[in-house]
């Protein structure tokens, strides 16, 4: 019996990973600071993870509930703050920029078709590829 050979980049790619549309609706909510519309895209059991290294003061972690993760989300988007959609580790995500530097990369998992897990990095030793 043969193996059917899938491209590495199919086989790392995860399966309950947000969909393209999904993630870019959820950009144009973060731009526009529609915490209505951020809600209605997460799921009630969301969590947010945020790893910042230490360098970005967070709350505690992880940001469970669609409350506490929107607040979380609105918080990151400080005044000059632009969303680009990108490829993150073989999955869609979004990336925040200001003044030309990626400031945060974030992926999420779905389930029942909302967000239910977000992992963002605003890690800057983990940005820095992003800002070569």
């Amino acid at each position: 019996m043969t193996r059917k050979h899938y491209p590495a980049w199919l086989r790392r790619r995860r399966h309950d990973a947000a969909d393209v549309d999904t993630v870019e609706m959820f950009g144009s909510a973060l731009c526009a600071l529609d915490e209505d519309a951020i809600r209605a895209l997460l799921h009630p059991e969301v969590a947010v993870v945020i790893d910042s290294g230490g360098h970005v003061p967070t709350g505690p972690m992880p940001a469970t509930g669609p409350d506490a993760a929107a607040a979380e989300l609105r918080a990151l988007m400080t005044p000059g703050t632009f969303i680009a959609t990108a490829s993150i580790n073989g999955v869609p995500g979004l990336t925040l920029v200001r003044e030309g530097l990626v400031v945060a990369a974030l992926t999420a998992e779905m389930r029942s078709h909302l967000l239910s897990n977000i992992w963002i990095v605003c890690n800057p030793d983990k940005l820095r590829h992003w800002n070569r």
